[in-house]
């Protein structure tokens, strides 16, 4: 028995010691924060709204092109030039982009995945776009409900619809979930069968869709939980104005910000877990990111919001938007247009590196100049500390790997002007800055005089 203990302690300390350390994740939000400019260029949105394409972010131009940024490259380029100027805001759901001409009565389905166009429809006399997957398009026209599918011989399916106010529409792959004003109407795709279920209030807001159940504010001042399959309502939860922005999931929880201003984390029971005041109006639908909530404000705050621990990141932004906010990899994105020209903005951690001399006003020669270093959200950063000439020339080179403080300490044996670069690789990207200053000779200064009156 003894001998098997030790051999099983050996075991544990061997694989404790060979597995390798996990290197901590810088967060998601880390203040200090910054705004900056990702792209400049010209022309003008159509519509309001980024939305991921490729490696990066994606736009519309009304001169009839979709263009991107990629995030890795920092670089953006035409993708696909369309056929037609846009001039009706595009639609988007999930991977497809739905694009109009509205004077030829033609509809474009974009694949954002694929990056091209799917399919071109004609005179469909929509009058408004409810949902789009890469089977199928759902619409209104003046007769009612349709649903256009391509893929199928006979591809168009029709419900009379006398009410005129649909929210929208959540795709499976069995069926369609659609969501109006009076009714909730489910199509089955294998069969094209229509089937509808009444609300038991009306419904004021579009709604969320987990599968099982639908989530959507109505005209009470509620928020209803009505599950698909047992065609009724689970619980309502009272509010304190009518919730018309669509509710969702976040965090293990829903989401619903009623016109109250307030954000509501509400759990499967329909109990408030936590509720945060907003103190302003949104300018946008709540933004979900990978663990914050982006709230962009009138006021042009941008407040993130961590509803596990329950924290409030505050910024407050520069110009106003002309887009939707987009949250892209670990960042939030949206666009100005200044005049002619637009500008893809960036808001969040500060990546970079920061140098500090001292003494910071004179340095003279024989002296010691004292460099520090200090990373921002760079993992495990290795440095490379390079101190050049005026001509180029390398005076004084390392490398180091130590964390945070860093300095080093120089003593200069000539006077002349120089210059100290920092190039920082880490894990997650690299970063550089330099900085110049002036090494002066103590014996070749020139005396001042001073006139006494």
């Amino acid at each position: 028995m003894k001998i098997k203990a030790l051999f099983l302690a050996g075991s544990l300390l061997f694989s404790c010691c060979g597995r390798s350390s996990r290197p901590a994740l810088v967060p998601e939000i880390n203040p200090p924060l910054i705004q900056e400019d990702v792209f400049v260029g010209s022309g003008r949105l159509a519509g309001d709204i980024l939305f991921p394409c490729g490696a990066g972010i994606g736009w519309v131009d009304a001169d009839g092109k979709i263009v991107t940024w990629d995030a890795e490259k920092k670089t953006a380029g035409e993708v696909v030039a369309l056929p037609f100027p846009v001039s009706d805001p595009p639609f988007r759901q999930d991977d497809c982009l739905v694009l109009r001409d509205a004077a030829a009565d033609r509809l474009l389905v974009f694949d954002l995945v694929e990056l091209k166009a799917k399919f071109e429809l004609h005179d469909l006399q929509a009058k408004q776009i409810l949902g789009a997957d890469r089977d199928c398009l759902v619409y209104l026209d003046a007769a009612g409900l349709v649903v256009y599918s391509w893929r199928r011989p006979a591809g168009i399916f029709r419900l009379p619809a006398p009410e005129k106010v649909f929210f929208n529409c959540h795709f499976y792959s069995d069926r369609i979930v659609i969501l109006s004003r009076e009714r909730l109407i489910t199509f089955w795709r294998k069969n094209g069968e229509f089937r509808q279920a009444p609300l038991p209030d009306p419904a004021a807001s579009a709604s969320y869709c987990d599968g099982r159940h639908v989530y959507y504010g109505s005209s009470q001042r509620q928020l209803v939980k009505f599950s698909l399959s047992q065609k009724r309502v689970l619980w309502k939860m009272k509010l304190g104005q009518v919730l018309e922005r669509r509710p969702f999931a976040f965090a293990g929880s829903i989401v619903a910000n009623p016109a109250d201003n307030n954000v509501l984390q509400v759990n499967g029971r329909g109990s408030v877990r936590w509720w945060l005041a907003l103190q302003s109006t949104l300018r946008f639908d709540l933004v979900p990111m990978n663990d914050y909530l982006a709230a962009m404000l009138l006021n042009r705050e941008i407040k993130f919001i961590d509803p596990v621990r329950k924290l409030v990141t505050v910024f407050k932004s520069s110009g106003n938007p002309i887009s939707r906010p987009l949250a892209f990899g670990r960042d939030l994105y949206f666009m100005l247009q200044e005049g002619p020209t637009v500008k893809l903005q960036r808001v969040g951690n500060h990546y970079g590196i920061d140098v500090k001399l001292d003494p910071d006003k004179v340095q003279w020669m024989g002296q010691s100049i004292r460099f520090s270093i200090h990373s921002r959200n760079l993992l495990k950063p290795v440095f490379d500390l390079l101190i050049c000439d005026r001509e180029g020339k390398t005076v004084l080179r390392k490398n180091a790997e130590k964390t945070e403080p860093l300095q080093l300490v120089w003593i200069p044996d000539r006077a002349g002007n120089f210059t100290f670069k920092v190039t920082a690789s880490g894990l997650n990207r690299k970063a550089e800055a330099e900085v110049s200053f002036q090494v002066m000779d103590p014996r070749k200064m020139v005396p001042e005089f001073y006139l006494h009156f």
